[in-house]
């Protein structure tokens, strides 16, 4: 050999693979919105002009993503999230070496200023373990649900959410107090019964997002499922819009003005480029009539208003602070007011909240992100009967003055933090958040309550029921937590999510730990398809009222038994000692399948088991069982970790964007929702029996709706007759499922069979509208109308479940057919 001749290929291949690295490019990209803000989850593909396969990204929770080109060149950029406008890039040129390259998605408006936007069609996140859905500002407003102006009656449009027949909505086959709700990342869930009470202007929401199973370790306080109310914020151009401003009128029940809800919407800029602020207003006058019942006493009215206001100020283009205040305010006459509740057995319900909040974003350098919020919250309620009279339960309804009389105050204040860093390379990619969070909750009421008597249907006194005690109730609590997430992606295609969340209460005083790990595959082989799975330990938020039902009052009630034999008082106490109570703990398992069909159908399939154990619930004495021993001892409900619960459900789904802005939707679930503790015990709910296995009350096994809005056709008809469809839309709703269960009890109040063994009629609804746009006045403005429950279905939503009663399971019907009108004014071009 001659000598150095091995040099040579040896010089020569470093050569070639220098240049190879020289000609590939390094992306460090970042997506924001209109006002800087980064953008979580959005994919990025960058594809050659001159063809081949496109590199593929999505961003992290500061907005960052990196892709590696193989070569300088040509190429187009397209970028998409859901809830934004769809960005396409037709021709970039990327030089050899490293580049930066910034990507500005807009928030979805309903009216764009341009006309040649196209909507981010429902792509599949290769990088996103959870469950997500999610309805956008557009969805909201396109749909023609019922009672439009309440933003909780859009929530069933997902999969997995059911509204219940008092209007309350459930998760994931659990309790609505099992639910974390959150505005625009802040708690606002009622802290004494975990409800969802807050309102806000139905047009001021971007988004409504929700993640069912696999949640990351960042959510807690829930374990049903993460509901997160994204609201709006201004841009450089000042926008106004507003909603339904002239009032309704009916004839039903003599000509009066029946709905008023108007909503007005207001944003722009403070300082153009660095400040903006947003503000929507949101009324509801209401002046309903229920049938069945007497001329004059079958009006029920009410008002409510709420007003959200925000501001976003950049003090730099990486320091982002952002304020904000909400207010509630209701005011509702002959409250609960029906065919078996009339006028005046009615309340009069007022109640008030006011929420501020303040959070600061900080984008560090690296690609960090450092956020940090605290949000107070106070509120009132208080519920006033008609006045004095003895409340009288009949067979046929009731009658007297309601006897509970409620004054309730309470506050919360929040702190959060969390840190995301940036993108770490070990043998993939990692993706570190750490979070903190904190809250101090309290409250204080007074329930004062007079007697009230239960009548058989020959008008005999069954049951006479006297209250003692103090009638006042305070209670406050301390919680906080920390969690540590890891996004590891090991290779192109294959994210691990595994975390861990520890959570401590002054209630119970234990350390919860709760670990959780998901899944997120997407075989190359198989493209535009994902599989994800997961498992994880949650713990629900205490609800301050089931924990200070010990200070209630004590209920005495005397039986008159069949021959003028009489029993009691019998005294009926809840109980409660925290030293004994441990964190009820909830399980869950899931398992989802998406695919991107031909024509750009989305279909989505899933399987999720929910297990809970150590749940609260309120249990009589163990030598109880039978509903005699009861009466003849009285009842002492002691609340112990005792209730199991169990949610099994399949869902599928499929979906559909077209035309660039235009969806489809169907989807149906098979679930089962049960519990070993079917009873809710109160003093407002006089229900005498022992505790029992049964369905829960919101318990439905099927159910399929399908909703979407398309054009109207024109090109099909005559020139001359195209006006009557153009810019016209056709919008509709349809929704079956089981009937909920209900118990049965007879005239004494003792539970007849197990609880919840009846159902209602199954439930049927169609919706169908029409909406025309057009131009007045320099405006634009839509204009909608059509039909509620088409078929107009009973759809009934009470019944009388006394058995032996002449009325026995006769149901009240819900919503009849009606007729609904929507004219909005949606700005100016």
């Amino acid at each position: 050999m001659v000598p150095g001749s091995h040099i040579a290929p040896a010089l020569l291949g470093l050569v070639i693979l220098c240049a190879d690295l020289t000609a590939q490019v390094t992306v460090a990209g970042r997506i924001i919105d209109d006002t800087g803000a980064g953008i979580a989850g959005a994919r990025v593909e960058v594809r050659p002009a001159a063809g081949g396969l496109p590199a593929v990204a999505s961003s992290d929770p500061a907005g960052n993503f990196g892709l590696h080109l193989p070569a300088a060149g040509e190429y187009s950029i397209r970028a998409e999230r859901l809830g934004f406008y769809l960005y396409q890039n037709r021709s970039q040129q990327f030089s050899s070496g490293p580049t930066e390259l910034i990507i500005t998605l807009n928030h979805l408006q309903e009216f764009s200023d341009r006309i040649d936007v196209t909507y981010s069609p429902p792509a599949i996140d290769p990088k996103q373990p959870a469950d997500h859905k999610e309805l956008d500002n557009t969805e909201i407003q396109a749909i023609p649900y019922p009672a439009p102006q309440d933003y909780r009656n859009a929530l069933p449009l997902m999969d997995g959410v059911v509204q219940d027949n008092a209007g309350r909505v459930h998760f994931n086959g659990g309790d609505t107090s099992q639910t974390n709700y959150k505005l625009n990342g802040f708690n606002i869930a009622d802290p004494v019964t975990g409800r969802l009470e807050t309102r806000v202007n139905i047009e001021t929401i971007q988004s409504m997002d929700v993640e069912s199973s696999r949640f990351s370790a960042e959510n807690g306080r829930g374990s049903a499922g993460v509901l997160d109310l994204e609201t709006k914020m201004g841009d450089d151009r000042f926008r106004f819009g507003g909603t339904n401003f002239i009032p309704g009128v009916s004839t039903d029940g003599g000509l009066h003005v029946n709905k008023w809800t108007p909503r007005l919407e207001l944003s722009g800029p403070l300082a153009k480029g660095r400040a903006w602020f947003h503000n929507g207003f949101d009324a509801f006058y209401s002046n309903d009539v229920v049938h069945g019942l007497p001329q004059g006493q079958n009006h029920t009215t009410g008002l409510t208003a709420n007003d959200l206001s925000r501001v976003q100020v950049n003090l730099t283009p990486t320091h982002i602070l952002t304020g904000s205040f909400l207010f509630n305010i209701a005011d509702n006459t002959r409250y609960g007011l029906s065919f078996l509740t009339p006028a005046e057995t009615t309340t009069t319900h007022r109640q008030a909240l006011y929420m501020s909040t303040l959070r600061d974003q900080m984008y560090l350098s690296g690609g960090s992100l450092l956020d940090v919020g605290f949000a107070d919250s106070r509120g009132n309620l208080h519920d006033v009967p008609q006045g004095s009279q003895l409340f009288q339960i009949t067979p046929f309804g009731n009658r007297g003055n309601y006897f509970a009389n409620l004054d309730r105050h309470f506050y919360r204040q929040q702190w959060i933090a969390n840190l995301f860093l940036p993108t770490l390379h070990l043998q993939g990619t990692h993706q570190l958040k750490f979070g903190i969070d904190f809250e101090r909750e309290a409250f204080h009421q007074e329930t004062t309550r007079h007697d009230y008597e239960v009548l058989r249907d020959d008008n005999s006194v069954a049951r006479y029921v006297t209250f003692a005690g103090n009638p006042f109730q305070a209670r406050k609590n301390f919680e906080g937590a920390q969690y540590i997430q890891d996004a590891w992606t090991p290779r192109e295609g294959l994210v691990l999510e595994a975390g861990v969340r520890a959570e401590w209460n002054e209630v119970v005083r234990d350390l919860e730990i709760a670990p959780r790990i998901g899944l997120a595959w997407s075989p190359g082989s198989l493209h535009d398809t994902k599989f994800s799975a997961g498992w994880g330990v949650y713990y629900d938020s205490i609800s301050l009222g089931i924990i200070s039902r010990q200070q209630d009052q004590v209920s005495l009630s005397t039986f008159y038994l069949p021959g003028g034999l009489t029993e009691g008082p019998i005294a009926t106490s809840f109980l409660a000692n925290d030293h004994t109570l441990t964190a009820p703990y909830y399980q869950t398992a899931s398992f989802t399948v998406e695919r991107k069909l031909t024509h750009a159908f989305y279909l989505k399939s899933g399987y999720t088991r929910r297990a809970g154990n150590r749940g609260f619930t309120f249990l009589p004495p163990p030598q109880m069982f039978g509903a005699s021993t009861m009466i003849a001892s009285g009842v002492n409900f002691q609340l112990i970790n005792a209730r199991r619960e169990r949610y099994d459900a399949v869902d599928l789904s499929l979906r559909h964007t077209f035309a660039g802005k235009f969806e489809w939707f169907a989807g149906y679930t098979r679930s089962s929702s049960r519990s070993n503790a079917a009873v809710d015990y109160s003093l407002e709910n006089p229900i005498f029996g022992p505790q029992g296995r049964g369905p829960s009350p919101w318990d439905t096994p099927n159910r399929f709706h399908m909703w979407g809005w398309a054009p109207l056709p024109n090109r099909v008809l005559p020139s001359f007759a195209r006006f009557l469809t153009r810019n016209t839309t056709a919008a509709y709703l349809v929704e079956y499922r089981t009937g909920f269960p209900f118990e049965i009890v007879d005239e004494e109040g003792l539970l007849v069979g197990r609880p919840n063994s009846v159902r209602f009629p199954d439930y049927f609804n169609l919706n169908l509208h029409l909406e025309r746009q057009f131009r007045a006045l320099h405006y634009l403005w839509a204009w909608r109308f059509g039909f509620n429950n088409l078929t107009n279905n009973g759809n009934s939503n009470v019944v009388n479940n006394v058995l032996g009663t002449p009325q026995f399971l006769t149901y009240g019907r819900g919503q009849v057919r009606a007729f609904s009108v929507r004219l909005r004014l949606l700005g100016r071009k």
